[in-house]
């Protein structure tokens, strides 16, 4: 089997067995239809462009499902972009799925480890029972669902390892700021994004679900940190801070945010989310270009380019 990133970095002819992550109908200048696909393989991504439009292609090119490609891989504005020439249907004996799946860099027994580990930290013991409730009753999407769509750690784990990388910052900020609260630090680190457990169709994550794109992952978080603290006696000013900081976590109300930070640990969680976030994206952004290029500009990064120093 050819890998994404093999190819890339040779170019040519492409001929194999890729995952659609999205496909959507464009018109081109000449007002002709053209389909943009993004592939995906578990090294990496490749943009596409398909110039033909055939009448089967929009059933074959459905997210989440690996179809066969043929192609050339060239370079575009100093991108590697695959022109795809034919899309048909792949047999599940011809491919091992396990090829397909991007996730974290670390292990899966690995993050177990290290999520017993975080929550065997937190001392307060209505605290350390409601974030336990949470995760076990959400544990097997927390542990494999992606963090987005597209924008940041959208891979396989992308939530419990986007969560734990907070975590651990978290505890190294509050080595340097003693008045912060170390349990609702961690707390909050491990179950703000709790929501997109229901936000996510699945671990590829192709789009959101109905609750999803109604509601959104902060208030479907809130909803699920009240519930669970109301069904477990949790004390209600204890599930009100660790609300408040799932519901401000994106810093402003036109990031998504019900409400500004109000208390230093709210503060400290969506500084190092945001943070975590944009690191992932200018990791894939540069994750193609050489040491001493430029990326493309980048949209949530202010449109800027960025350049590769390491």
């Amino acid at each position: 089997m050819t890998y994404i990133k093999d190819i890339i970095e040779t170019g040519g002819r492409f001929e194999g067995p890729l995952l659609v992550k999205t496909a959507d109908k464009g018109i081109a200048t000449n007002g002709v239809e053209y389909f943009n696909i993004n592939f995906q393989d578990v090294t990496g991504t490749l943009n596409g462009k398909k110039w033909t439009v055939e009448s089967g292609d929009s059933d074959l090119l459905k997210p989440g499902s690996i179809v066969n490609v043929t192609g050339n891989v060239f370079q575009y504005r100093g991108h590697p972009q695959l022109k795809v020439e034919d899309v048909f249907e792949a047999s599940e004996d011809d491919y091992d799925p396990a090829d397909f799946y991007l996730s974290c860099p670390i292990k899966d027994e690995e993050l177990f480890k290290d999520l017993d580990d975080m929550i065997a930290l937190i001392e307060d013991e209505d605290i350390k029972k409601l974030t336990k409730a949470i995760i076990d009753e959400n544990k097997e999407k927390y542990m494999t669902y992606p963090a987005a769509v597209s924008v940041h750690h959208a891979y396989r784990c992308g939530i419990v390892y986007h969560s734990l990388c907070i975590c651990k910052m978290a505890l190294d900020v509050s080595k340097n700021y003693p008045q912060l609260n170390r349990d609702y630090l961690i707390a909050g680190s491990l179950i703000h994004d709790i929501g997109k457990t229901r936000e996510m169709n699945g671990i590829v994550a192709s789009s959101y679900t109905f609750e999803g794109n109604l509601l959104g992952h902060i208030s479907i978080g809130t909803a699920i940190i009240m519930e669970t603290g109301e069904r477990i006696g949790t004390p209600k000013d204890k599930v009100t801070i660790l609300a408040h900081m799932i519901l401000s976590h994106h810093g402003k109300p036109e990031y998504g945010s019900a409400v500004i930070p109000q208390t230093p640990e709210a503060y400290v969680l969506h500084i190092l989310d945001d943070l975590d976030s944009k690191m992932n994206i200018l990791d894939n952004a540069l994750s193609s270009v050489k040491v001493g290029n430029f990326s493309q500009r980048i949209p949530y990064m202010e449109g800027k380019a960025f350049l590769k120093t390491k």
